[in-house]
């Protein structure tokens, strides 16, 4: 199968994970409410959210393996191949220890009076949190195996697995309603035994089928000390993202009160909707992009970065478009009442999310490269110097939507710098990037908003919706092929075409 055609089967295997996860989660959700009640459904989140608190090392740690790994496969060498794996094998199996320790540690004293949880449920409450420390450490023990998935570009099972997951979990939830103990116990018993299960499904199928690539011989400094200091780069930029929305929570909640913190975590929701959208065709690029630079061939990287970006804009935008156009009517649809300001914070947050959209690719080049360091500190300093500035803002009488418009700009400051330090990275041409975006990315967006906002003014209701979003999806996805796509990814567009006729 050719590197296109395995990107598109790899991206809808991807889509179809999560529409099905998301369709499972939400009827899932519905069950383990009713069954464990909204006192103990609470103290579950509360204890999910301290741990989910580190998912962002996970992240990190994930897409160190798969860089080093991918790479490597592009060399094609066995040898370095072999030393890629146990590098990220042992770097998160030292910090799985430690991090399940530093949990363990912290537990003895969470409990004890720190946080608000009924003298009855403590116990309950320190089962859930031994479980998730658990899940954390087998998580992070078991990542760089998943990475080789990835690496070898078998999207379509880690697909069957994710949506495997979604199912287990729905039958717990079906179970749970009939289990006569203690619910909450149970439940969170059952979800760290499916982490288990996850990660085996993993760990068999790399042992069946590319066992030649794994290798637990252990390895020395040099190596580890290069994959540790990816890793801490890579952190350093996924934590700037995850501070400075966590940043904002606070800085909100001090000079504005709740009502504003539920408005921007309703808009941090369908924001971080719409990108899971997008996201899919690029982490299906991602092992492309790796393996052309250890193959040598950094003009294939470049582009596929390029390309990577824009189809992902492209995706995302076939969603943003006409919701940003009709955010007041689709809030009104999706809650009873409305907090006030939540349809301008939203749109506001779906703009950075696009902008940061359009240098995706880039990262993943970076990544490639492997010399992160100015890529990460470049990021990460824009988008933490939107907190101070948005305190003077408020400290001076500034309403709460100036945080947001100062994230947006900051954010999309942050994401063209990337450009021009890529620039001075490689041979990439930032003229190419500011070519492809102003005549073939932007213009089909901005064609397609003009006709979203002249159509929905003239029909209303839901059907003006569904037509709306149609009519302006159709037309944006005509000019985008004719005029926003090259002639070679047309060419790829219509050899997958031909090639899932002839699959029929």
């Amino acid at each position: 199968m050719s590197s296109a055609k395995k990107v598109a089967v790899n991206t809808f295997a991807m889509y179809t994970q999560l529409i099905v996860n998301v369709l499972i989660g939400l009827i899932s959700v519905r069950i383990i409410l009713n069954a464990l009640g909204a006192s103990d459904y609470g103290i579950y989140n509360l204890i999910a959210g301290i741990i989910t608190m580190l998912g962002f090392i996970k992240n990190s740690l994930s897409q160190t393996s798969i860089r080093f790994i991918s790479v490597s496969l592009g060399e094609n060498d066995k040898r370095k191949i072999n030393k890629a794996f146990s590098s990220c094998f042992y770097l998160h199996a030292i910090i799985a220890i430690s991090l399940a320790i530093i949990m363990e540690i912290v537990g003895l004293f969470l409990f004890d009076g720190f946080l608000n949880i009924p003298e009855d449920r403590i116990h309950a409450a320190k089962v859930i949190y031994h479980c998730m420390t658990f899940s954390l450490f087998i998580n992070v023990f078991g990542t760089p195996f998943r990475a080789l998935l990835v690496a070898h570009e078998k999207f379509v099972y880690i697909s069957f697995v994710g949506i495997f997951d979604a199912i287990l979990k729905l039958l717990i939830a079906l179970v749970i309603v009939r289990v006569q103990s203690d619910k909450l116990q149970v439940y969170g018993f059952l979800m760290a035994i499916i982490t288990v299960i996850n990660i085996f499904c993993y760990y068999i199928v790399c042992q069946i089928k590319y066992r030649n690539d794994m290798s637990f011989v252990r390895c020395n400094k040099k190596d580890l000390g290069q994959v540790s200091g990816f890793a801490g780069w890579t952190l350093m930029d996924v934590a700037g993202s995850v501070a400075t929305r966590q940043g904002y929570a606070i800085l909100l909640n001090i000079y504005f009160g709740t009502i504003v913190n539920a408005v921007f975590a309703l808009a941090r929701q369908l924001e971080g909707n719409i990108y899971h959208i997008s996201s899919s065709v690029i982490d299906s690029m991602k092992p492309q992009i790796m393996k052309s630079k250890g193959a040598g061939d950094d003009e294939r990287m470049l582009r596929l970065s390029l390309t990577a970006g824009k189809f992902g804009f492209m995706l995302m935008s076939l969603i943003a478009i006409p919701l940003m156009v009709n955010m007041d009517y689709v809030l009104k649809l999706w809650l009873k009442e409305v907090p006030e300001g939540t349809a301008i914070f939203s749109i506001f947050l779906i703009l950075a999310c696009m902008a940061e959209q359009l240098t995706r690719g880039l990262v993943y080049a970076n990544q490639a490269i492997g010399n992160i360091k100015w890529f990460s500190i470049s990021v990460s300093s824009m988008r933490f110097i939107a907190l101070p500035i948005s305190w003077l803002l408020f400290s001076l009488g500034a309403p709460a939507i100036a945080a947001i418009i100062t994230f947006t700009v900051c954010e999309s400051l942050g994401s063209l710098s990337r450009v021009f330090i890529l620039s001075r990275l490689s041979d990439f041409q930032t003229k190419t990037f500011f070519r492809s975006l102003f005549t073939q990315i932007l213009p089909p967006a901005l064609i397609a908003t003009l006709c979203c906002v002249g159509f929905s003014r003239l029909v209303n209701g839901i059907w003006g919706l569904l037509l709306s979003l149609i009519i302006t999806d159709c037309l944006y996805l005509l000019v985008m092929y004719l005029f926003g796509l090259t002639t070679e990814e047309k060419r790829s567009i219509l050899s997958l075409k031909s090639h899932f006729k002839k699959s029929k």
